[in-house]
Parts: C-alpha cells; structure tokens; sequence
C-alpha cells in the first residue's frame, strides 16, 4: 500500500519497539505527534534563548547549541531560529553556532562564567 511505504520508518519504529499491525493511520498520528512535539520544543527553547538575548543587550550574539535534536532533526533548527528572531528586540542580531564539543565542555562553561558573575557580584 501506498501509505505503508511513506510510514515504513514508522512501523519499522514501532515495531521496535513491540508495536505490530499499527496502521498508516496510526503512523500519520504518530508523526503529528512528533510534529507537535518538536515545534513546541523549539518555541520553548526559542523563548528562552531570546529573553537572554534581550537582556544581554549586545548588538550580535553568537549563540552555542548542542544537542541530537538540533543536529538531526529536520526542521528544528530552522524553527528555533525562527522563534528568537520573532523574539529579539529590534536592532538586536543573533548567529547560532553548532559546538561540536560535546555538551560536557558546554556546561564547564556555563559553570566557569556563571561563577565569575558571582564572584563579580552581577546577577
């Protein structure tokens, strides 16, 4: 059938995952789910992301991301930008920069500035 070649990474998933004789139907709901999902995540991230753009007030900013979602999914990324650039303040720019670092080194980092803002005495 027609809808059970375009859902075959779907079924193959869920038959994975002990799910057998799920519909096309069922994997067509299974994909807007995940649509929904994933939109929603990068309208969370992207609210985030550009409150602390707006607060740091700087004209460009270069902002580090990491994370499977963002490398592999397909539109993820183009949506989390989309979100921050409805977001930001006008004037403001942003640039977002996959770190290839892994997430370790990012959140060594965000420890070693959060602890110099500290010691600084800016919140």
């Amino acid at each position: 059938m027609e809808g059970e070649k375009t859902f075959l990474n779907t079924f193959n998933i869920l038959e994975e995952l002990g799910i057998d004789n799920a519909s096309a139907c069922d994997c067509a709901i299974v994909g807007h789910v995940c649509t929904v999902v994933s939109t929603r995540a990068a309208n969370l991230c992207g609210a985030a992301i550009a409150v602390l753009i707006n607060r740091i007030k700087k004209p460009k900013v270069t902002v580090g991301v990491d994370g499977s979602v963002y490398r592999f999914h397909p539109t993820f990324s183009r949506n989390l930008e989309i979100v921050v650039s409805r977001l930001i303040d006008p004037g403001l720019q942003f640039e977002m920069k996959l770190s290839e670092d892994g997430s370790g080194r990012g959140a060594a980092l965000v420890a070693a500035v959060a602890h110099r803002l500290r010691k600084e005495g800016i919140s």
